[in-house]
């Protein structure tokens, strides 16, 4: 439960928080996210990916199709959030995901790959 808060806390922020009227695109993108939720947790416990300090998944073992193009719908529309985050905060897409990263990190489920800022990898413990 922990892990999945962060993400629609994320959204709730770009799509509905921030703005009183969320526009089709955002609502859009709120949408495939929510929808990519589940498969995206499960490649987490499944340590397929990792959560990387960038603010992105990271492939860290064997992907099928299926999920590899899971990891790059989902990077997309997280590059996208990160864009409108910057934009409204005048400061760089490349900030907003690093802060992302570590908010991800700190409500990450033990045992989940996380990738620290020295750029090495390991299972939160």
């Amino acid at each position: 439960m922990k892990n999945r808060l962060l993400p629609l806390l994320l959204l709730a922020a770009l799509c509905g928080a921030a703005t009183p009227v969320a526009t089709a695109q955002d609502a859009g993108l709120k949408q495939r996210m929510e929808q990519r939720l589940a498969s995206v947790d499960d490649l987490r416990r499944r340590q397929i990916v990792g959560e990387n300090n960038v603010g992105f998944l990271e492939l860290r073992g064997p992907a099928n199709p299926q999920e590899q193009e899971l990891v790059a719908a989902e990077n997309l529309d997280r590059a996208a959030v990160y864009v409108a985050i910057a934009k409204r905060n005048e400061t760089t897409k490349e900030t907003v995901g690093k802060a992302r990263a570590k908010q991800i990190a700190a409500a990450s489920a033990k045992g989940l790959l996380l990738q620290d800022a020295e750029g090495n990898w390991a299972p939160k413990p």
